[in-house]
């Protein structure tokens, strides 16, 4: 009785020993995992304000580029300027008349 009494106890304290590997082993793997996600959140936010900064920066440019007039704009107007600059020295030289 006693032999086998030392032979369950023997088991037991195997088996015990085995969960504590296990459990070592899984808690080393959580931890792990836990810093791998500290570190992806980390960088997840830093993306996200680089891609704010971006957008903001996109933004800026396009309406950067819609106040800027064209070449088409720009020749557009200085024939309405030159058009009313003849009108005007037209109604001069009338005036002088």
């Amino acid at each position: 009785m006693a032999v086998e009494l030392q032979q369950t106890v023997d088991r037991v304290n195997a088996k015990t020993k085995i969960l504590l590997d296990r459990y070592a082993l899984i808690r080393r793997r959580r931890d792990e995992a836990e810093a791998k996600v500290a570190e992806l959140e980390g960088e997840l936010a830093r993306m996200r304000a680089e891609n704010e900064g971006l957008r903001r920066q996109v933004e800026f440019l396009q309406l950067a580029t819609t106040l800027t007039p064209n070449r088409r704009d720009v020749e557009r107007l200085r024939d309405v300027l030159a058009g009313l600059v003849r009108e005007i020295d037209k109604c001069i030289a009338d005036l002088n008349e």
